[in-house]
């Protein structure tokens, strides 16, 4: 392991992330994340249970209304800043994939490129708030269709 990704691991946040910032699990449990190739831990990361994944989408719930009322140029900027965060952090990314699963280092670049392409995409499709019109089954009334940010 290099000297930057030993440094690197020492600067990941390892708990969980609700609400808008870094929790424990709620039962303080925690988890090894071995490399498979050695058989050493790389890390401990919390180990979430039911309670913090309903905590998590009870954070979201309150926090979609904000989301749903952001304009939606400000909305593909965050995104796209995302993408262009993980494009920047990509050798730093593919790296840590390579550690935890043992995938090859090009295969986890690949990944990292794959998964920063969802935030390019839908920071692009932000500012594309498009709905349609269309004839009800009977023919005789119209439906409106809108697309909105939940």
């Amino acid at each position: 392991m290099s000297a930057h990704t030993i440094e690197l691991l020492k600067t990941l946040v390892t708990d969980l992330h609700i609400g808008g910032k870094p929790v424990p699990a709620a039962g303080g449990r925690r988890f090894d994340v071995v490399n498979p190739a050695t058989g050493a831990t790389i890390n401990t990361v919390a180990d979430a249970s039911v309670e913090d994944a309903i905590a998590a989408i009870d954070a979201a719930d309150e926090a979609a209304p904000a989301w749903a009322a952001t304009a939606p140029r400000q909305r593909a900027e965050i995104l796209r800043r995302a993408f262009d965060l993980m494009m920047g952090s990509a050798e730093d990314l593919a790296a840590l994939i390579s550690l935890e699963n043992g995938k090859a280092l090009r295969d986890a670049r690949s990944e990292v490129a794959y998964a920063a392409e969802f935030f390019r995409w839908y920071s692009e499709e932000a500012v594309r708030g498009a709905g349609s019109v269309m004839t009800a089954p009977s023919g005789a009334n119209k439906i409106l269709v809108l697309q909105q940010p939940s």
